[in-house]
């Protein structure tokens, strides 16, 4: 049984270490959203289009990005994307990272995602509804927090993100007793970031909310307007 407080100077004393790995699921996160936020805003404009061709070619999009699992494709593009390639008419070699596949597979989830929500955001904010049409960012923030907790999967493809960090300390330490510290350690980087954030995004929501209604209520109606 190892002592508590050797328990505690180890994870002390690896604490940048894993920091820096953290960093890499941040890093992550934060590419995959403006990949899947960029490409979904295209197709949520596309389901907005008066040109039925583009409608039907944005649902078939949605479907596909909704039904992909992002773990088999993360899996398809470490193994079917090169590490590196030179770019074309040029002697120029461009490495193509891990890190980068895996911010590419999770990326499909968020196109899904915003092809869906943004969509009516899009209409309410062209409508003149701006205060509904912001409603998408606490849920776009929200959804971006899931995708950081998602970028732990990276691991599996050799990324040096945190919990293939863990993992390293544990081999590197040759204590396998400390597992449990070390795993709850990195529950406590997630939780750290993400919960505060959620906490924000749910009171910037209420407040959205509440000036809508107060916008609703200074309405006048249509019987105050016309003197009945």
């Amino acid at each position: 049984m190892i002592p508590f407080n050797e328990i505690i100077w180890d994870l002390v004393t690896w604490t940048p270490f894993l920091a820096g790995g953290f960093a890499m699921n941040i890093l992550i996160s934060l590419v995959a959203m403006l990949i899947g936020t960029s490409l979904g805003w295209v197709i949520a404009n596309m389901r907005l289009a008066p040109s039925p061709r583009a409608y039907r070619a944005s649902l078939y999009l949605t479907e596909i990005t909704r039904n992909i699992p992002t773990f088999v494709f993360l899996f398809y593009l470490a193994f079917m994307l090169p590490s590196e390639f030179t770019v074309p008419f040029t002697a120029t070699i461009v490495g193509f990272p891990s890190w980068l596949k895996a911010s590419l597979a999770l990326s499909i989830a968020v196109i899904g995602f915003c092809s869906d929500n943004l969509s009516p955001a899009i209409r309410q904010w062209r409508k003149g509804d701006h205060g509904v049409a912001l409603l998408f960012i606490p849920s776009w923030t929200s959804y971006a927090l899931i995708i950081v907790m998602a970028s732990s999967t990276a691991s599996v493809i050799g990324v040096s993100e945190l919990v293939s960090r863990c993992n390293t300390v544990i081999n590197a330490t040759g204590k396998t007793q400390i597992m449990l510290p070390v795993y709850l350690y990195a529950c406590v980087f997630f939780i750290g970031f993400c919960y505060p954030l959620n906490i924000l995004m749910k009171h910037l929501k209420t407040v959205i909310g509440r000036r809508l209604q107060a916008g609703y209520r200074g309405t006048p109606s249509v019987s105050s307007i016309s003197g009945g």
